[in-house]
């Protein structure tokens, strides 16, 4: 789980990350960026991933651990993965996979 300081909570703040991002596209994934002085993220997977939750929080569980991992790595700023439907298709491996490379081929994850 990721720690509160960690989290974008406020809608105002989501839409602002939303509009003014730099967009990283995988064919699972959406990862937008906003250069901040703390890294935050959030995580949007909407029934349109799947109809059933239990596949939804899959989804989220693992971009939410992946991300608290990289946690020192990655540069300051917001960030918002927002899951395709293909997403749900993929394997937990595949997945983690996809965001690392979308995050060092953009130059947010060091090393």
């Amino acid at each position: 789980m990721l720690k509160k300081a960690n989290r974008i909570n406020k809608t105002r703040e989501l839409q602002k990350v939303y509009r003014t991002g730099l967009t990283m596209h995988t064919p699972a994934l959406v990862i937008k960026f906003v250069a901040a002085p703390k890294i935050r993220t959030a995580f949007v997977v909407s029934k349109k991933i799947s109809k059933l939750a239990v596949e939804r929080n899959r989804v989220k569980r693992v971009l939410r651990e992946q991300m608290r991992l990289a946690l020192p790595r990655l540069v300051t700023g917001d960030y918002m993965l927002v899951a395709k439907p293909k997403a749900a298709e993929y394997k937990n491996k595949e997945l983690v996979e996809q965001l690392k490379y979308s995050l060092t081929k953009n130059r947010v994850l060091k090393g």
